[in-house]
This record gives C-alpha cells, structure tokens and sequence, in this order.
C-alpha cells in the first residue's frame, strides 16, 4: 500500500484521468475538481489529498500514508492534514463521503467509476483554472495560518455569545442562532460548550468578546452580528482566543432571511473546520442537524427555555404553554418534547396549586417518552427520562443508565451533569455527586440552581461552612434567588448563628415561600424556640391543604421537633404522592433526631433507600 500512495498522485499508464462520484468529476491529468461543469477552488494540496482518496476509495488510507504522498519528504503535523480534508468536506456536495477512522485514518466512501480521459482545456480555461487555484493558495495559507494559531494552545472550552443586531432585528434572534449553535457543538466531545442559559446575560448588550470569555472562564469565545438588507442577512463571525485576543478564525455568511437554518448548517460547519476539528462521520452529521424547520416552533422553544430556568411554579406553568405551542407548529420536534417534560417534571417536583404531582410526572413521561421516539440521540430527552425514574419511580439503577447515555451524547449537557449528581448522592456516591455539580457548574458558572444544590449537597454531607459559601455565591448572582437565601439561612442555623438565619427567613422574598417555612421552623427548633416551630407548623398546614408536594417539607418540620408520630404521618402522605424529596431521607439533617428510631429506619425501608454512612 505504501509503495502504492507513493506514486498515486502521478499518472501512470493505464490509470484512469478521471474519476466521477455523485455529481462532481476529479480530472487527474488536468487538476480539476468539477461539479455541474463549474470548477471548484482547491489548494493544490488538498487537490491532492482528493486523488489520493478516491484512488483508494473504500479503503482506509492512514493519516502516515497520506501525508507521505501529499507531502513527500516533508515533515508536517497532523492538523494540516485535517485541515485539508476539512477544506474538502466543505468542497464536497456530501461532507460523508470522507469518513474518519478512528485512530486509523480515512476512507473515501462514495461510490467512484472511472471515465474515459478527457482532451486537455482551452488555454482561455486554464488561465482560469489558475486565477483559482491561485485564490485558493491565498485562502489554503489562511487556513493553515489559522490551524497554526488554533493548536497552541488546544481550545477545550468555548463560548457562543449572542450574535449582536446591526439592523432592526430583534435580540431575541441573535440569542436563538447562538443557542442552535450551543445545541449542536454540544454534541462533540473535543470541548465543552457554555449552555445558552450562561451567556443570555449578554444578548442586546455592549461587551468585549473577551471580556466576556473570561468571566465565562472559556479558552475562546464566537463572536458575530447579524445585518438584514432586504430579504437577505449577513452573518459576520469571528472565534477569538482568549488569554491574548487573537483572531483565530473568521467567516462571513449571506443567506435569504427566510432560510436562517441555511446560515446555522453553514456556520457549525465552518466553526468546526475553523477549529481543525478531526470529526467522525456521526459527530459530523449531529453537528449539522437541524431539530426543526419552522422558526416560530423554535422562537416558542426558546421562550419556554428561558421560562424553565426561571425555577418557579409561574414560569414552569408558562414554559409548558410555549414548549407545547412549539410541538403545535412542529409535531415532530424533538427539542420541544424534551423541554415539555423538563417544565412538567419540575413543576411537580415542588410545591404549586397547579396540579399533582401523578398528573404532571405522567405528562412528563409521555413528552419525554415521544422525545425520544423521535430522536434517540437526543441528550436533553434521556435526561429528561433519567429524572423521572430517579426523582418518581426511584429506579436509581435505571436512571443512571439513562444519565449515561445522556452525558455520551452531550458530554457539555449541564443538567444532565446536575441531575446526575442526585442519583449519585442518593445512592451513597458523595464525592462523585459533589464532582458531578462542580462539573455542572463548570459548564454553566451562571447557573444559580446548580450552584443552589451544591450547597445544599454541602449540608446534606455536614460541611455548613461550604454550604455557606456557595449559598452566598448565589446570591451574589442574583439576591432575590429564593434558594439561596434558604440554603444559607439554613447553613448558618447548622453553624449555631440561629439569629442571623431567622432574620433572614423573615425577610423578602423568604418570608412567604413555603419551601423556606419549612426550614424556618426547623431553625426554630434547632435554636430551642419549640412554641416558634409550632407555630411555624401551623402556617404550613393552612398552605398544605392548597399546595402539592408539601408534605415532606412539614414531615421535616415535625421532625426538627423530635415529633415521630406526626413525622411518620406527613411522610406518608409524600409517600402516597411519590416525593422525590424521600430519596434524601438518609442525609437530611432535620430528621437526625428521629433517624434512630425502627419505625422511622422501616419507612426509609420501604422506599428502598440505601444505609449512607
């Protein structure tokens, strides 16, 4: 094979000049690549690369043999290489044709037969011929330039900010082209992508690109505008590295305004040539895939998106109504499914007077269940799924399957890495749990639920000083985030400081949550103050009779009373309605003076919770 490649580039006597496959035509002699009888622009090393291939084609042809024949007795890295077959993919009518082999090299996969040689070109096309092979030298070097700068140092984290309107577009737009970007990078394992949630602080605003890589703590940011003139827009990029600015790739895109999917397909894979990305033909065609065609279903996918991450009872209620005005426009987006069962699986995993928790986790389900009909490579639905099993039907070993094949298929999947972490901690994986929620909040440092359940994780395992600091940094995000003020009122109780969380708890927007009554009376009772508590109690059975998925936070207040009786009482009323608050039984502090107890050890029996030390 090697003496072969060797020579394959030359003519030879008796080979064939030209080479058709699909719609295009390679004419070896003449050093054409063709399609539709318009010449395509190849730099001459990439022309190269081509022959080789479909000389070889359907044979893997190692990344060594191609670039002895390519460059002979030169020394050359393997990204100039992957550039080229890049340049070719892009070049290609069908990017699939050339498959990457894992650690082996590559195969030209399209079916090739040989044509009879052709007459040699008019002079008049030659000179054409040159005048573009001449343009494409220029551009090759940029490439290559670029490919030079783009490996010292490797990019192993990125960002894409909201793409800025230079026109009367709203910000809405360049918000929804970087979350279909953010969607479709996410899906490669070469770097992790920031979620659209942790750069949607920047969408309509005036910011250094990298300024705003390094608070989102990324090696390089996508920066771009958009510019609509007429019933066209113009998409101007740039990947910029973050430690010193530099410009590492650009790209330019004009498309009808009425086909924006056409700039996304053209942008993901441009961006991923951009970074030399060595892809296989399955990343390569996640990369490029389109979850829906109509832009008013993914316009309601991304308010109901917004609307989730808002983590109250109101906003799930309204993301349900745009994820399922999404699925109306579109039945068969997949996205939307997945985001219906997010909103209803978290809607009845805390209190509302919405609906009970049976009917939303079984709405949740069957949107999961279709999300994945539709496309089972898609992470946010297995998560989506793992979350139920784990958080209703307490299948930990089914839902950490699920969790697997989720982060496989979405390694920069936040919430996958967030809810993962819970069915870790239930379990008795504490380390691993609390990795999980670093990892989590590595890819989305914005994210104030996830930094929320690590300091809650932090007082479920006895570190309160930790609890207390996360809660604080939550807060410093956003000072009114229920769950902070919560966690670190309750880490200050755990620390004896009962007075600093007790004002805190009677203070806005705390004061009329149930969730923080709960942990109010729980305060009180820890500071010896039991007619408080009690009274406390009294509130929380007024809301209880109104609210779902109540019960277990009253079974705790009780509970921080040393109450078995009434304890075991409310617990089975959560047990009755499939709590998913039950599975932390083994590492709630408020029930540590009922935890002794045989009945008490029976009913967490029952749940099938294992003995945590």
């Amino acid at each position: 094979m090697k003496d072969f490649l060797k020579t394959s580039i030359n003519r030879r006597k008796g080979d064939s000049d030209v080479f058709e496959f699909g719609s295009c035509q390679l004419r070896v002699a003449e050093r054409v690549l063709c399609r539709g009888g318009q010449i395509l622009p190849l730099t001459p090393k990439a022309l190269d690369t081509l022959v080789v291939l479909v000389k070889n084609s359907g044979n893997v042809v190692s990344k060594e043999d191609l670039m002895r024949a390519v460059w002979p007795g030169a020394f050359v890295e393997d990204g100039i290489l992957a550039q080229n077959v890049s340049t070719l993919r892009r070049t290609l009518e069908s990017p699939e044709w050339i498959e990457t082999v894992p650690k082996r090299g590559y195969r030209f996969t399209a079916p090739v037969t040989s044509a009879p040689t052709r007459r040699a070109l008019p002079a008049g096309l030659i000179g054409t011929v040159l005048i573009l092979l001449t343009c494409a030298v220029f551009f090759g070097v940029r490439w290559q330039r670029a490919a030079a700068r783009a490996g010292a140092p490797v990019i192993r984290s990125l960002a894409v900010l909201p793409f800025r309107a230079i026109s009367s577009e709203p910000d809405y737009l360049g918000l929804g082209l970087a979350d279909v970007l953010i969607n479709r990078l996410g899906t490669l394992s070469q770097f992790s992508v920031r979620p659209t949630n942790a750069v949607r602080k920047f969408a309509g605003a005036a910011v250094d690109p990298v300024t705003a890589g390094r608070e989102l703590g990324v090696d390089a940011v996508l920066d771009g505008n958009i510019q609509r003139d007429g019933d066209r827009v113009r998409v101007t990029v740039q990947l910029l590295r973050i430690p010193d600015g530099a410009s590492l790739w650009t790209g330019k895109f004009d498309q009808r305004y009425s086909d924006l999917f056409a700039v996304e397909d053209s942008m993901a894979g441009a961006l991923a040539d951009g970074l030399i990305l060595d892809l296989t033909a399955a990343e390569r065609g996640r990369l490029m895939k389109r979850y829906t065609q109509n832009a008013d279903a993914w316009q309601a996918y991304l308010r109901g998106r917004y609307l989730w991450n808002r983590r109250t009872p109101e906003a799930h209620q309204k993301a349900i109504d745009e994820f399922e005005q999404a699925t109306r426009i579109d039945p068969d987006y997949a996205l939307a499914y997945a985001g219906l069962a997010d909103a209803y699986a978290l809607l009845g995993s805390n209190p509302n007077r919405v609906m009970p928790r049976a009917g939303t986790m079984a709405k949740a389900r069957a949107a999961a269940l279709k999300a994945i009909e539709l496309d089972d490579a898609l992470a946010e639905a297995h998560t989506a799924l793992a979350f139920i099993l784990m958080h209703y039907d307490w299948k930990l070993a089914d839902a950490e399957t699920e969790f697997q094949r989720a982060l496989s298929l979405n390694p920069s999947y936040a919430t996958a890495h967030q809810w993962h972490a819970i069915n870790l901690l239930v379990t008795g994986h504490v380390q691993p749990a609390i990795e999980e929620l670093k990892a989590a909040r590595a890819l989305d440092p914005a994210s104030l639920i996830i930094t929320a359940d690590l300091a809650e994780t932090y007082l479920f395992v006895g570190k309160p000083e930790d609890a207390e600091r996360e809660a604080r940094r939550v807060l410093t995000l956003d000072p009114a985030f229920p769950l902070g003020g919560r966690w670190l009122a309750w880490s200050l109780s755990e620390e004896q400081r009962y007075a600093e969380a007790i004002r805190m708890l009677q203070s806005e927007p705390l004061v009329n949550d149930a969730n923080s009554l709960c942990t109010l009376a729980g305060v009180y009772a820890a500071a010896g103050r039991a007619p408080e508590a009690r009274r406390v109690i009294g509130r929380l059975l007024g809301l209880g009779a109104n609210d779902y998925e109540l019960e277990y936070g009253i079974a705790e207040a009780y509970a921080s009373l040393g109450d078995l009786d009434q304890t075991l009482v409310w617990l089975e009323k959560a047990f009755g309605e499939r709590s998913g608050a039950l599975l932390l039984l083994n590492l709630d502090p408020e029930f540590a003076l009922v935890r002794t107890a045989p009945r008490f050890r029976g009913f967490t029996a029952r749940v099938g919770l294992p003995q945590i030390q």
